[in-house]
């Protein structure tokens, strides 16, 4: 408790309670939801690799992102962390800020181009053979870690505010304002932005098939009453689970920086609070993509499934 420290707490009558309290909050948000993120991925990861009908390139940037979205789960604890005052080194400081920021721009530009393949399978079927994230798989993964590895490192190449005569590593010390604003407006927005656009326009694709199939089932049955229900309760479930992806898991993150930013008052349980429903909503992103689809998880249905047989022989 002596080496971590912040203005609340220290000008508070009893800082060590102060500082128990938040740390106790920060135990008591980061470890469930952490453990989910974690657990969650671990989970979708076994289950594409045990699952050889799921060996294809669309599931190969998948599993880039689901090993994306585990890393956020591991920093999720670290992020509100980060409004604390520590006396860390120089060398540990930079470390413990861009490590956490270089994992979830890994995760954006992994799942930017997990839709990118969606939606051009989807909306340019015959073509898809053709375009670059088909061909060129591992240079496109390659890729989607090291431009965020780049632009996370800049900070460390002297795009910083430190100064020798630091005496406390804080995030403002390693993140300048224009670093942070050309991070949010320059990549995270945009590519949030980009990625609502694709799966709206995945969705309207999707919308003149269903049609289609009801126009052609209509031609051949005369009662397709049953079928058209089914398809479009599909459909309206897909549109809920776009507006659930970007309320639950953008929403909370886009907030808890524009508070960092703009509100100087904002009060530190506050920070917190956002720092870690922000950063571990968004990683649930993933988890609405394979909501939808059981093969993701029939490895385990198997699993489960030997275990009873055991269970029922004994």
């Amino acid at each position: 408790m002596n080496t971590s420290w912040n203005e609340e707490c220290f000008n508070a009558s009893n800082p060590d309670a102060c500082l128990a309290s938040q740390m106790s909050l920060i135990t008591s948000l980061t470890v469930p939801l952490s453990s989910i993120v974690i657990v969650g991925n671990l989970v979708i990861i076994v289950g594409i690799i045990g699952n050889k009908s799921l060996h294809n390139p669309t599931n190969c940037y998948l599993l880039s992102l689901l090993l994306a979205g585990l890393g956020t789960g591991l920093i999720v604890p670290s992020i509100p962390m980060m409004n604390f005052k520590s006396e860390y080194a120089s060398q540990i400081c930079f470390f413990f800020h861009l490590l956490p920021n270089f994992i979830f721009l890994a995760f954006l530009s992994n799942l930017l181009v997990v839709h990118y393949d969606r939606y051009v399978c989807i909306t340019r079927p015959f073509r898809y053979s053709l375009s670059w994230t088909h061909k060129y798989v591992p240079a496109v993964i390659l890729t989607t870690w090291l431009l965020p590895l780049l632009f996370a490192s800049l900070p460390l190449f002297g795009w910083n505010n430190w100064s020798p005569s630091a005496r406390h590593c804080y995030f403002k010390l390693i993140f300048p304002r224009a670093y942070i604003y050309l991070e949010m407006y320059g990549l995270l927005i945009p590519s949030i932005l980009a990625i609502t656009a694709m799966t709206s326009q995945t969705l309207h694709v999707a919308r003149k098939h269903i049609k289609a199939i009801k126009k052609m089932h209509r031609a051949v049955h005369s009662d397709s009453a049953s079928l058209e229900k089914q398809l479009d309760f599909k459909y309206a479930k897909c549109i809920m689970l776009l507006f659930i992806t970007f309320l639950v898991c953008w929403v909370p993150y886009i907030v808890f920086v524009h508070i960092s930013l703009f509100v100087e008052n904002s009060g530190l349980k506050t920070r917190i609070i956002l720092s870690c429903l922000g950063t571990s909503s968004a990683a649930f992103a993933p988890f609405i993509l394979v909501f939808n689809n059981n093969e993701y998880f029939q490895l385990w249905r198997k699993v489960f499934q030997s275990l009873q047989k055991l269970q029922q022989r004994r």
